[in-house]
């Protein structure tokens, strides 16, 4: 009698566990269901990325960034942001992207786009000034690489197209553009006052040029050589 009243406490205690068990695993599994439905439901944001599908029912709304200011703040910077959202299925996406540049004198009031539009990608912008980036020299220019066409046919403007570098004054007037049809700018350093050194790949080759920040003109553009050769 002792045995069968142990063996049936240790069925009780068995059936006890496999019961919290049970529960458990049925919590974790609803957890995990959860977390992935709000995963597939959520807002997915991108940056960089600018739809231009024609047919998609696109929601754009515009808005100003944290303005820069250059040289003792004769000049302010501002961006200008385009948040375009569209709907999925189970998801909401929104992609936040610099399109344009607003440009005003503090002494003069002027203010001045970079563009007379939004066609544009600006995927960046680089100050140009002598030493790193927390030199207090003057900015000499500015430094653009643009997304204007479509490159890959993927109905949206974005890294993956080949880019435009342009260049401006620090004031954003004497919009010049340099090279088209550019993947990519490897880097770029100030040599001096008034020279660039600039490395970007075309065509799967990589070159290295010279910038005159005066003339805005390229100088000395050459071919980087290829490991081994």
């Amino acid at each position: 009698m002792e045995e069968n009243k142990f063996f049936k406490l240790v069925w009780r205690f068995n059936g006890l566990v496999i019961s919290v068990a049970g529960v458990l695993a049925v919590g974790v599994l609803l957890f995990v269901v959860f977390k992935l439905f709000q995963d597939v439901t959520r807002e997915r944001t991108t940056r960089n990325i600018v739809n231009i599908e024609e047919n998609a029912e696109i929601k754009e709304n515009w808005r100003f960034g944290q303005l820069t200011q250059i040289n003792d703040g004769k000049v302010l910077m501002i961006p200008l942001y385009s948040d375009q959202s569209f709907d999925r299925a189970y998801f909401s996406k929104s992609s936040n992207s610099t399109r344009n540049h607003l440009f005003i004198n503090t002494e003069t009031s002027q203010k001045t786009w970079l563009f007379d539009h939004t066609n544009y990608l600006i995927e960046r912008s680089d100050k140009l000034r002598k030493g790193d980036y927390d030199s207090k020299q003057p900015i000499i220019a500015i430094l653009y690489q643009l997304v204007q066409l479509d490159s890959d046919n993927d109905n949206r403007l974005s890294a993956g197209d080949l880019t435009t570098i342009a260049i401006t004054q620090p004031d954003g007037s004497g919009y010049k553009e340099l090279i088209q049809e550019v993947e990519s700018i490897v880097d770029h350093t100030m040599l001096n006052k008034m020279e660039l050194f600039l490395v970007y790949q075309k065509a799967g080759v990589s070159y290295s040029t010279i910038l005159n920040l005066k003339s805005f003109e390229l100088t000395k553009t050459d071919k980087l050589p290829k490991v081994g050769l």
